[in-house]
């Protein structure tokens, strides 16, 4: 039997009750205030008093009957649409056979321009995905390219014979998702953003405040003056990429002393946006900013990162603008060339952090990238950033000159190149720390991050000098080379030395980006084992200085305990174990040398007291103690 279906006596169909609607803002029905949010307000009294974000979250039945609303909008307007072509068909058809007689059959059918549908007419709930397709564009022949395999803005498609090839495939098939146009997506102009996080209530307001002011302090100083980020306001971040924003509360989260719980909330989220981010089709600077600040910081996802700000960069061609900003011929291109520098040194820390070849190489933006300094509006930041450039570009040719195969020998032929680097590294520390001045928030950092990149990178140059080699191979260590790797034992000892010694330095340990750690952490390991390993070949370097060095490094990293989710943290505990299994090793070593001893020290004993050592070990050498009496005086 069907079940009757129940209308009401006009016909209409049942519609289910609305039990509640919602009309207060988020804020009052916490605080279980009265609301006084009217239609047309922006914010309540109460939320507009107190400077707090007013939204008010609707009940389903609301936005379900928001959304019957626009859909009746669109059908009427659909409805409108086909009537106006109908008539517009009728009449050009009626014109069109009064113009060529009663016999014509030509007739003329009207295909309305796009605009007519405008987007703005209708409302819109919310934005739909777009969806990757085999749709073609709707553009002229003669469409100017703007970005991507087209080239850089105002090249047309006239010098399409020099174009990238997939330009051509792009200009014959028109196909979008072939086209890589990122840059030629705007905003439309007083269209409200997205909805983000913050809105959302995933991050409270008052605690992304504060930690988006607490990174534009010391954090943002660290990174080379603040280069990364041109907002003043957590606001005017949001608008422009909530990306940005994620990237900076997850980075300073990192560093708060909270027992990582604001790390725990912020980083999934920037996380998520990464993701998300990876097959979006139109990016702004603002989102590869925001992947170099997550990538100078976090360290589980740092080559990732690297290698999509990279990416995206490239879409965006940042190195075309950078060109035509080291020419002069466009100075509104110099926050590009910028930008394009930063992610040099942002992929070059992590190339040699993680032992891999960088990913962008070295033009002609590259070669020349001094000539930045001479551009209008060059500040101290840009020379910060310009020094980090210049060292990377010396560490460059070491790689291609030995690559990273640790296992091929370095012959004594190769040494000449050694000395060359070596003296393009001291004439690029006594270059640039003329150049860079006190920074209000760190003070001499600048200066003495000169002096810390030039140690690290004199110790990245000596140490090749161990590759190919084993302890057993001793006979292969000529003269030249047994200076190199004391060279590099002294420079791995004074990178240690500077962090431990200097203020500045040592407040740096919480702060700077991630590759100051890995300094730390590859000088420690270094002397660690080329004094246990390499004992027997004589190298200047002693076990209590290594303990001692070892030692105070971990005593300034336990003191970072506070910052639970920093590698600083973590540094601290891992290199405390290894130091306790390198003095059990040496332990162990002096005890497999006791026996030796008494014999070794006899000189320093008196003659009773050797005798009876030789006693003890006569039972067991009878015949040893004999001959070796007999050669005793008296």
């Amino acid at each position: 039997m069907k079940r009757a279906r129940f209308e009401d006596p006009a016909g209409a169909a049942h519609k289910s009750k609305i039990s509640r609607k919602v009309t207060a803002c988020q804020q009052c029905q916490t605080r279980k205030v009265k609301c006084d949010l009217e239609p047309g307000r922006p914010r309540c009294a109460r939320c507009e008093r107190q400077g707090l974000e007013c939204v008010v979250n609707r009940s389903l039945q609301t936005l379900l009957d928001a959304e019957n609303e626009w859909k009746l909008g669109v059908e009427q307007q659909i409805s409108s649409l086909q009537n106006t072509v109908t008539e517009l068909q009728r009449t050009l058809a009626n014109m069109q056979a009064h113009q060529h007689g009663p016999h014509s059959t030509h007739v003329i059918t009207p295909v309305l321009p796009q605009h007519i549908i405008s987007p703005s007419t209708a409302p819109s709930p919310r934005r739909v995905p777009a969806v990757t397709a085999m749709t073609r564009e709707n553009s002229p022949e003669t469409a100017v390219v703007e970005t991507g395999v087209g080239g850089p803005i105002g090249e047309s498609t006239d010098r399409g014979i020099t174009d990238a090839p997939m330009a051509s495939l792009f200009e014959v098939t028109k196909l979008r998702n072939i086209r890589s146009d990122p840059g030629s997506h705007k905003a439309i102009a007083g269209q409200p953003r997205e909805p983000d996080f913050i809105d959302e209530g995933r991050v409270p307001l008052e605690q992304a405040e504060s930690l988006f002011n607490a990174f534009k302090g010391t954090l943002n100083a660290y990174l080379w003056g603040g280069i990364a980020l041109t907002h003043d306001s957590l606001s005017s971040a949001r608008e422009s990429s909530p990306l940005l924003a994620a990237a900076i509360l997850a980075v300073t989260a990192l560093h708060a002393q909270d027992n990582g719980s604001s790390f725990d909330l912020c980083y999934p989220i920037f996380l998520e946006l990464v993701s998300q981010s990876m097959f979006k089709r139109y990016h702004i600077l603002d989102d590869v900013r925001g992947l170099c600040i997550g990538a100078f910081w976090l360290s589980d996802v740092s080559w990732k990162l690297s290698g999509l700000a990279v990416r995206i960069a490239t879409e965006l061609n940042l190195h075309h603008f950078s060109a035509c900003a080291l020419d002069k011929e466009k100075p509104q291109h110099i926050d590009k060339a910028r930008l394009w520098y930063l992610l040099y040194v942002c992929d070059h820390h992590f190339s040699i952090a993680y032992g891999r070849p960088p990913v962008i190489p070295e033009d002609v933006t590259i070669v020349r990238h001094e000539s930045f300094l001479d551009l209008p509006g060059a500040q101290q930041a840009d020379y910060r950033l310009h020094s980090q450039v210049a060292v990377f570009r010396i560490l460059s040719r070491v790689y291609h000159t030995f690559g990273l195969d640790r296992s091929r020998l370095v012959a004594n032929d190769e040494f000449e190149s050694i000395r060359r680097y070596d003296a393009d590294l001291l004439l690029w520390k006594k270059t640039w720390e003329t150049r860079l001045m006190p920074d209000p928030n760190i003070s001499y950092y600048p200066v003495k991050g000169v002096t810390l990149h030039y140690n690290f990178a004199k110790l990245l140059l000596f140490a090749v000098c161990l590759r190919g080699l084993s302890p057993s191979q001793q006979y292969l260590i000529s003269q030249e080379r047994r200076i190199f790797i004391d060279r590099a034992i002294e420079s791995a000892s004074a990178v240690l030395r500077l962090i431990l010694d200097d203020s500045d330095m040592r407040r740096a340990i919480i702060g700077v980006p991630l590759y100051l750690l890995t300094t730390i952490a590859y000088a420690a390991i270094f002397l660690m084992k080329v004094q246990s390993e390499w004992r027997a070949a004589g190298f200047k370097i002693a076990y209590n200085e290594v303990v001692s060095l070892l030692e105070a490094a971990v005593a300034v990293l336990n003191d970072c305990h506070a910052c639970a989710r920093h590698v600083a943290h973590y540094l601290g505990k891992g290199l405390g174990a290894m130091l306790v299994k390198f003095k059990e090793r040496e332990a162990a070593y002096q005890a497999q040398q006791q026996p030796q001893q008494p014999w070794l020290d006899s000189a320093h004993l008196g003659w009773n007291e050797w005798m009876q050592d030789a006693a003890d070990v006569a039972e067991f050498y009878p015949s040893w103690l004999d001959v070796l009496g007999s050669q005793m005086p008296g």
